[in-house]
């Protein structure tokens, strides 16, 4: 499972994003109130990240290989592990003054992210994507940053609160992540599963025709 992980995780792309959260933060905790907008970017490379880990650049070969989903996922997942250590110790490192006294709900909106990531992953893996991590990287850290920047529709909902914001909105927000990430992790769990009614995963080719001799004809039913 080791050697799988080492050669099938894009090690490098990982590292890269966890020195670019760790920068982000940095610069968060330097000025807070002037670049919050960026603890919005940093989660979303964090979803991106864990994405990444899943990618499958040769799913052609390896999705037909003997070794089920799940078993890749379980290897890949100690890069997850790993962003998860870097955010936390980031959030750790910034907590106080610097996050609005809000550490440990910046630590859940961090850890979130990363269940989202790894379930839209394997929620694609499931249905045949190769490189669905690459794909939500694109999409996801230009909106999280947008989004954490402009700050739409945040009396109703608040994704990512502001120093200004009430006590009330950050567990509003809090709870929304939380139930985000519940809904990610069921759906990495179902698209790893055998589950019949997971009607998205690729559809299995049916071998039992193959056995036959050639030029056999087949039973009408």
């Amino acid at each position: 499972m080791l050697r799988y992980a080492a050669r099938a995780v894009p090690w490098g792309r990982i590292a890269l994003a966890a020195a670019l959260i760790v920068l982000l933060m940095e610069l968060v905790r330097w000025d807070p109130w002037v670049l919050w907008p960026l603890q919005g970017t940093a989660v979303g490379l964090l979803a991106g990240a864990a994405a990444w880990c899943f990618d499958e650049s040769a799913a052609v070969v390896v999705d037909v290989a003997p070794r089920s989903l799940a078993w890749r996922t379980a290897a890949r997942a100690p890069a997850v592990l790993g962003l998860a250590l870097v955010w936390s110790a980031v959030v750790w490192h910034a907590d106080g003054a610097a996050l609005f006294g809000q550490g440990p709900r910046v630590l859940v909106e961090g850890l979130v992210a990363l269940a989202v990531g790894a379930g839209y992953a394997g929620w694609r893996r499931a249905a045949g994507e190769p490189t669905p991590g690459l794909v939500l990287a694109t999409a996801v850290v230009p909106l999280t940053s947008a989004w954490a920047l402009v700050r739409p529709f945040d009396s109703t909902v608040p994704v990512f609160p502001y120093g200004t914001s009430s006590a009330g909105d950050w567990a509003i927000s809090t709870a929304a992540w939380l139930v985000l990430g519940t809904v990610s992790l069921v759906a990495l769990a179902a698209a790893l599963s055998d589950a019949p009614w997971w009607s998205l995963r690729r559809p299995r080719t049916d071998l039992s025709r193959t056995s036959a001799a050639p030029g056999s004809a087949w039973p009408r039913s």
